[in-house]
């Protein structure tokens, strides 16, 4: 059986369904339209029609790349349950750590264990200092915050 030869690189750039994600798409697929930008977003099973329905608008913005569609392995109200219905929140990230980073890692790791250096780019903006985003633990990951260093605040969004 052969293998698939994996890229030396791989640029992706994670979708949430909201304004800040979606300008980021959009400021990298007109900023540096060399690169190949996987774009990615993670459903939890309860997203909203009107988030899909945006994803769409968006992928037609970005075409023609597609935006890949990760599923956890079980879904949101599986992890409720063994959260004790304990919703999630900005201090308790149960829901962003279990339904949207482990499908990302899922998927990127292959890639990184063959030695390939993922690019992830996230949407943090320049007004947000406070948050820190994905820390990565695998020196073939970096984390890349290009809002943030053009300088972009809520505003500019």
């Amino acid at each position: 059986m052969t293998k698939t030869k994996l890229p030396v690189e791989l640029h992706v750039l994670g979708l949430s369904g909201g304004k800040d994600s979606a300008a980021l798409a959009l400021f990298m697929n007109k900023n540096f339209p060399e690169l190949d930008i996987h774009y990615f977003f993670t459903d939890t099973g309860k997203e909203l029609p009107e988030v899909h329905s945006f994803l769409t608008k968006l992928e037609s913005k970005l075409a023609p790349k597609k935006i890949l569609r990760l599923s956890p392995d079980k879904d949101f109200d599986h992890w409720l349950d063994k959260f004790n219905n304990f919703l999630p929140s900005s201090q308790t990230r149960w829901c962003t750590r279990t339904l949207k980073l482990r499908p990302f890692q899922e998927w990127i790791t292959p890639y990184l264990e063959a030695g390939t250096k993922v690019y992830s780019y996230v949407a943090i903006r320049a007004d947000e200092d406070y948050r820190d985003g994905f820390e990565s633990k695998h020196d073939n990951l970096v984390i890349e915050l290009p809002l943030k260093d053009a300088g972009y605040d809520k505003k500019m969004v």
